[in-house]
């Protein structure tokens, strides 16, 4: 998936990251955004999602669907540790923030030793209702009314707000309102692609629903043809059943349904009319 690639945050990061730490009300001046895999260690275990250098302190950025236990506690450390020991040349102080599904706003400590204490800033979107969030947006996508950058960010963060969606659900509908937006500049597409992408990675542990999100984002449409012949004669269950009718909902095709939910038209077709 190119969309997330460090090279992407990295390009269009000191831009549409400041505006997103200005959304989780983080304070300072992005004047460098680093990459996050340092090699020495296993990435897969030990990759932060975003590293933004600040004027006086840099800032590790994390997505979590979880509450914060001891082990993320430890992980988190770790991040600071091995980013401070490989690229703070400027020795500049590590915050990490965590930017939390679940929890609500607070702070936490991880006790390192009888001297040291490590903390961690976890932050929320609560405050928003996704729901009528996303139906503003989408109302304003079909008026043909133009979204600001920060409306752009949000879209992409609609799990994190409260909304009586599932999170797999809420990444699917982010997916579904940003490639529904007609001349969507590219830098900023990719930006906010690349963070659904990354949300997708994380968050989406169903397989189906991981590939059709990946590659409605992604747009490789002969990918998700390919899978969809793959898998078509599975047994489909109540959660395609979700996923057709919120396709519906945001108005795509019921020909590019079949395609991107893998069942075949006369499921959907089936569906559809249960929902009628």
């Amino acid at each position: 998936m190119k969309f997330h690639e460090d090279v992407i945050f990295k390009i269009q990061g000191q831009e549409y990251g400041q505006e997103l730490m200005e959304i989780i009300k983080i304070e300072g001046k992005i004047v460098e955004v680093h990459q996050t895999e340092y090699g020495i260690v296993d990435p897969k275990m030990y990759k932060p999602d975003m590293v933004f250098e600040l004027e006086d302190k840099i800032i590790i950025l994390e997505f979590q669907s979880s509450y914060v236990d001891m082990s993320d506690k430890r992980r988190f450390r770790l991040y600071s540790a091995l980013f401070d020991q490989i690229k703070n040349k400027s020795k500049k102080d590590i915050e990490v923030h965590v930017l939390s599904t679940v929890e609500a706003e607070k702070t936490k400590f991880y006790k390192v030793n009888q001297d040291s204490i490590f903390t961690i800033y976890i932050h929320s979107l609560k405050n928003y209702d996704g729901d009528e969030f996303l139906n503003n947006m989408n109302t304003k996508i079909s008026n043909n009314q133009q979204l600001s950058e920060k409306e752009l960010l949000l879209i992409s963060l609609i799990c994190f707000m409260e909304t009586e969606n599932g999170i797999e659900n809420c990444i699917l509908n982010s997916a579904v309102t940003i490639t529904n937006i007609p001349d969507l500049k590219m830098d900023i597409a990719q930006f906010v692609k690349g963070l659904v992408l990354m949300l997708c990675d994380k968050f989406v542990k169903d397989e189906s629903l991981n590939t059709t999100i990946s590659n409605l984002v992604g747009g490789n449409m002969k990918i998700v043809e390919d899978y969809a012949q793959r898998v078509a004669k599975r047994k489909v269950d109540e959660k395609t059943e979700e996923i057709v009718r919120n396709m519906d909902e945001k108005g795509i095709k019921k020909e590019d349904i079949v395609i991107l939910s893998k069942v075949s038209p006369e499921f959907v077709e089936k569906t559809l009319s249960k929902s009628g």
